[in-house]
């Protein structure tokens, strides 16, 4: 089967290419499927969706979080291929063409951050509980790292300074098996996106992002856990829809 390569695949071989040394963590004597990174007996790769959005995404990926297997990042560029956009963070040098994205005047650009943490009150952002009706992509920045290092991440990235954030829907999700956080309204990337896609009234693609997300928690699962994943109710939605493009 041929594989889709995205954003954020061609991004984690440039930084692979470029790092001087191998990321080592748990799990890495698993033979892992080169694309989705999960046990070649945990693959996701068939039920991987592609879907289009109104919506635009901006990955912005500490370097660590790239190598991770348990990154959920990478799902929001599988599912949308053509609307996602995957960057390393740098603090003084962001790429060119991430910049000329904020940039973009047909964009409309907000920062998917927490609004009522210390960081964002320190900056006073404004910030936005409904999207603004006009005809702009609504473009999503996500930073993609742990809880710690998003917070620097925001705090220090000068260049963002003038892009307002996004309060998220209340309600949280809180589905993700794989990584645990101290706080009720920190979500996984993947989790966030889907929240945004419901702030855009894209309630279809978001619940299926969910899917896929759910599904890469149980896939996750097996793999640390060294059994096969149980097929059910979420790879048939997820086939579903793969076969009715």
């Amino acid at each position: 089967m041929q594989k889709l390569k995205t954003s954020f695949h061609y991004l984690r071989e440039r930084c692979m290419a470029e790092s001087t040394t191998e990321f080592s963590a748990r799990g890495k004597s698993v033979i892992r499927c080169e694309h989705c990174q999960l046990a070649v007996y945990a693959c996701i790769c068939n039920w991987q969706p592609q879907l289009e959005s109104r919506s635009e995404f901006v990955l912005l990926f500490h370097r660590i979080e790239v190598f991770k297997p348990t990154n959920t990042g990478r799902l929001i560029a599988d599912a949308f291929p053509a609307q996602s956009h995957a960057f390393c963070w740098s603090r003084t040098e962001p790429e060119r063409a991430l910049l000329n994205l904020l940039h973009d005047e047909a964009r409309q650009c907000f920062i998917v951050f927490p609004a009522d943490t210390p960081e964002a009150k320190e900056k006073s952002r404004e910030v936005f509980s409904k999207l603004p009706d006009n005809q702009k992509i609504k473009t999503f920045i996500l930073l993609d790292a742990t809880w710690k290092q998003s917070g620097r991440m925001f705090h220090l990235s000068r260049w963002l300074e003038n892009v307002p954030c996004v309060a998220l829907p209340e309600g949280a999700l809180r589905g993700y098996a794989v990584r645990k956080s101290h706080q009720d309204n920190y979500l996984s990337t993947a989790e966030a996106a889907a929240l945004c896609l419901q702030l855009a009234g894209e309630e279809k693609n978001s619940q299926v992002l969910l899917d896929y997300f759910q599904l890469f928690n149980e896939h996750y699962l097996a793999t640390r856990g060294c059994y096969p994943p149980v097929i059910g109710a979420v790879h048939q939605r997820l086939a579903d829809i793969k076969n009715s493009v």
